[in-house]
């Protein structure tokens, strides 16, 4: 009996030792990033990503995300640890993580031309039995870059606007014309009575004269005689 005690705590190290190292090797991990995105240029896009694993994390797990470009082993334009961003995204990333650490996305604003390309998330976690895990995506987001959206300037028909003077153009200074009038004039009868008749033409204008110019400026009337003989 403590001879096989004895072996048994001998033995338990070792155990433990391959417990802990069969834990730390399981496979039981990875990421999902949707396989394709579009976004129109000067837009924004989120890129959400979920991750999983099998090890039970340290009690402060220091949730790691970075992001890289091109390839599986491209550039890091993005590390929420240190923190860092590469000079052409400055200001244009945003990192959010969920409150269970297992989901989150980074969004790309003020999208160009040029960030058209693949894209691939990377997690580091710290364990408590494992130490620091550090898993990435294999596949990646495609993202593509769509024309942005153009205001033409709509043609506007013949005729739509009207011009302000036009509804004045066609209107004319009116005079007012006076009829002709006789003013028939008798003179005392006799043997050959003779009838004066007078001719008054008189014209004014509806446009009022300046208020500047003397009296005498005003319209006139002209009369003109006639003899007309009975």
């Amino acid at each position: 009996m403590g001879l096989f005690l004895l072996l048994s705590l001998l033995l338990l190290p070792s155990r433990l030792q391959a417990g802990r190292s069969a834990e730390c090797d399981l496979n039981n991990y990875g990421i999902k990033q949707p396989d394709r995105l579009s976004a129109p240029q000067g837009g924004s896009i989120r890129i959400p990503f979920s991750f999983y694993h099998g090890w039970q994390l340290a009690k402060d797990p220091r949730v790691s995300v970075a992001l890289r470009q091109t390839h599986f082993h491209g550039e890091i334009i993005y590390n929420s640890t240190q923190p860092f961003i590469h000079n052409d995204y400055k200001n244009r990333i945003a990192f959010e993580l969920s409150l269970g650490q297992r989901s989150g996305s980074l969004q790309i604003s003020n999208l160009q031309e040029k960030d058209g390309n693949m894209y691939f998330c990377r997690i580091q976690v710290e364990t408590l039995r494992c130490g620091r895990k550090v898993w990435q995506d294999i596949n990646g987001t495609k993202l593509t870059i769509t024309p942005g959206l153009k205001t033409n300037a709509r043609a506007v028909p013949n005729g739509s606007f009207q011009n302000t003077e036009e509804k004045y153009e066609n209107i004319g200074i009116k005079r007012q014309q006076t009829e002709p009038r006789l003013e028939p004039k008798l003179e005392p009868k006799d043997d050959n009575p003779i009838l004066y008749a007078s001719l008054t033409l008189s014209s004014s204008s509806s446009q009022a004269a300046p208020p500047h110019l003397p009296p005498k400026e005003a319209p006139q009337e002209e009369t003109l005689y006639s003899l007309v003989k009975a």
